[in-house]
């Protein structure tokens, strides 16, 4: 981590001190590259430890019985786990930059590359070049992410059952390790959704607010914004939402399974009710009576998600902002085009 830090830092210093005039004469272009390097070195210190922080999360989770498995297995499981993560690291690690030396290539493609003074296309291919390392290193991060994001199939694929605690304290069933990790991984995706949406939404009224700026910047790259937006949704949703959703799905099964435990207890709880008036007894102390009412509360009130209700609501809001801006932009294009 500490190597790409250090390389997204030179980059930035590189690219400010390159563009210092272009930067004071607000040229987008510029303002969004240099941007995009502080967001990558932010998104670097963020995601750094993200292998630990799973396997610790997995670890917690068999050392509270929630995964179903044997030391051995345990260890199995986890060099399997390794295994994916890097393979998927891999194949990110190419994807990504050949994706951005895809969208260079559509931008720049004929008549602007002729266009540019040699000296410049140098200077182009360089910036080029460091934004594809950077890409890779992105790619690693976001191909491990999402081979995380499959971490109920893989249990499924392994035999390895996740099992919910009754009673747990943490509000999500004992299972909120789950949901503590992958909202720290969906805030690191959350930050290139957020990166595109503000410029998405800023790239049409820059030259409003800067009108001695050429408006060459909106039409070549607010599309391929909207574009990248789009993907890297999908990218969180694969990271976050995908997990969760599975972990939901598992938490119901399990919670609907106990439905009959519950009427149980509730049989035994009305004959409790029942006897000391029946048999002439002298009622207990309440002790039994309330044991059972809170084993009840605990099946009936079992949560069906692993993230707390304010960690929901607060990722709720904040995808919907992330949406708005990309949404408006969308509409106003429609009705440009059809006006």
């Amino acid at each position: 981590m500490r190597r790409e830090f250090l390389f997204a830092l030179a980059s930035l210093a590189i690219v400010s001190t390159v563009y210092r005039d272009a930067l004071i004469a607000m040229n987008p272009a510029k303002w969004a590259t240099v941007s995009a390097w502080g967001l990558l070195m932010v998104g670097i210190v963020i995601a750094g430890g993200l292998s630990d922080r799973f396997e610790q999360m997995l670890r917690r989770l068999h050392n509270r019985d929630a995964i179903k498995a044997t030391p051995e297995e345990f260890e199995q499981l986890l060099a399997r786990v390794r295994q994916r993560a890097q393979k998927a690291a891999a194949i990110g690690s190419v994807l990504f930059p050949a994706i951005l030396l895809l969208a260079y290539a559509w931008v720049y493609a004929g008549a602007r590359w002729n266009a540019l003074p040699t000296l410049d296309r140098v200077w182009f291919m360089g910036e080029v070049i460091l934004e594809a390392i950077a890409a890779r290193f992105v790619g690693r991060y976001v191909g491990r992410g999402i081979s995380y994001g499959f971490f109920g199939k893989h249990l499924a694929d392994d035999c390895v059952k996740l099992k919910v605690i009754p009673g747990h304290s943490d509000s999500a069933a004992g299972l909120r390790p789950i949901g503590d990790f992958y909202f720290h991984q969906a805030t690191v995706t959350a930050l290139p959704v957020a990166f595109l949406a503000f410029w998405v939404l800023v790239i049409p009224t820059w030259t409003t607010l800067w009108p001695s700026i050429d408006s060459e910047f909106a039409l070549q790259w607010k599309n391929t914004y909207l574009v990248f937006f789009f993907l890297t949704l999908g990218i969180e949703i694969l990271a976050f939402v995908l997990p969760l959703w599975f972990v939901h799905q598992l938490m119901a099964v399990q919670k609907d399974g106990m439905q009959t435990r519950v009427d149980e207890l509730s049989a035994k709880l009305s004959k409790l009710n029942q006897e000391p008036t029946a048999l002439g007894q002298t009622p207990d102390d309440g002790t039994e009576r309330a044991l059972l009412i809170e084993q009840i509360a605990s099946f009936e009130n079992l949560p069906t998600w692993a993230l707390a209700p304010d960690v929901r609501q607060r990722f709720a809001w904040g995808n919907l902002a992330f949406l708005a801006s990309p949404a408006l932009q969308m509409s106003q294009t429609v009705i440009d085009a059809v006006t």
